[in-house]
């Protein structure tokens, strides 16, 4: 298994930040390599709720997610449960603690690729890189979607190109 962590501080307050992520739904709003996604379940968060995204970089593909271990207004798990990349596990760990009147955020990825020995060849030399790329272009895009307002799409090209 491979893991990592990426953060960010963000100037709003918790709850502000929390209202955004918790709208599983709603990634393609802040999230620059998601060009679509949408709630699967009833619920647009909590414990249980799914989702599916598109991504469009920096390969075009699609994520069927769902939410567990979600602790309201402290943090949540992603479980990949389909996709067609190359992963065998993806569990995504998003954190939030208050700073003062900002809020960080934390992102903790712990994946495994398909492919056993070559799976652990390709991570070492390609995809744990890119996958940090769209983490630190996923906290950017919160960061700037919270603080603005403003969808990212469109908005903030370098994002998009990770």
């Amino acid at each position: 298994m491979s893991n990592f962590s990426a953060q960010i501080k963000i100037n709003a307050p918790k709850e502000q930040v929390w209202a955004v992520l918790s709208d599983l739904g709603s990634i393609y709003k802040w999230n620059p390599g998601v060009s679509h996604s949408h709630s699967t379940s009833e619920s647009s968060g909590g414990e249980g709720a799914t989702r599916h995204c598109d991504i469009q970089t920096p390969l075009k593909g699609y994520l069927e997610e769902r939410a567990f271990d979600w602790r309201e207004g402290e943090s949540f798990k992603i479980d990949i449960y389909d996709t067609n990349f190359p992963l065998k596990k993806n569990v995504v760990q998003f954190s939030l603690r208050a700073d003062g009147s900002d809020t960080v955020v934390e992102v903790s990825p712990e994946y495994q690729l398909k492919f056993g020995a070559l799976g652990a060849v390709m991570d070492r030399l390609a995809f744990n890189r890119q996958f940090r790329k769209g983490m630190t272009g996923l906290l950017t895009g919160l960061k700037y979607y919270v603080e603005t307002g403003e969808e990212v799409a469109n908005k903030v090209p370098s994002l998009a190109s990770g």
